[in-house]
């Protein structure tokens, strides 16, 4: 029986986790790849706000379910804040062999991404200032196996680049 693995898509805020976690399960579906989504950031939009490893915690609760599928590949769009949360990402899903993709461009246009798609003035700095945040972060080699650009390229191309970096295509 093959073991699940697990895609950490990890990245600053406009590299296209999201975007391409979508594009990803596209091509896997088209390649008949078993495969699922599990968005982190979903996994927490509760009210009141929780701790940080909530959402790690309901990954933990749902990993048995997708690990009873045979040879599933896990697409996990998240942000990785230091290494401790690798770890701690593994550590939920036992078992599978985990992969962290670093999705990356030009800080100036990770700046103009998020402020294109966030409504209000208020998230739009927020995020940019989580840009500069991210790319001040010494650790970011550490905690990748591989990174890919998502600037000038197609969401297509970068999101193949990956699968095939990751050996599921």
């Amino acid at each position: 029986m093959d073991r699940a693995e697990v895609l950490a898509l990890h990245g600053s805020p406009g590299s296209g986790k999201s975007t391409l976690s979508r594009v990803m399960a596209s091509q896997l579906r088209a390649a008949d790849v078993p495969h699922a989504v599990v968005d982190l950031d979903d996994l927490s939009m509760v009210y009141p706000e929780q701790p940080r490893p909530f959402a790690r915690e309901n990954l933990r609760a749902m990993w048995p379910n997708f690990a009873a599928i045979q040879g599933l590949r896990l697409i996990v769009p998240t942000v990785l804040a230091d290494e401790q949360e690798v770890y701690d990402l593994q550590a939920v899903v036992p078992g599978c062999r985990l992969i962290v993709c670093e999705l990356t461009a030009p800080e100036q246009i990770l700046k103009q991404r998020v402020t294109a798609r966030e409504p209000t003035p208020y998230w739009q700095q927020r995020l940019c200032d989580f840009v500069d945040l991210f790319h001040s972060r010494d650790d970011l080699a550490r905690i990748r196996d591989f990174q890919v650009s998502t600037h000038n390229r197609s969401e297509e191309e970068a999101a193949l680049d990956v699968a095939q970096r990751a050996g599921w295509l």
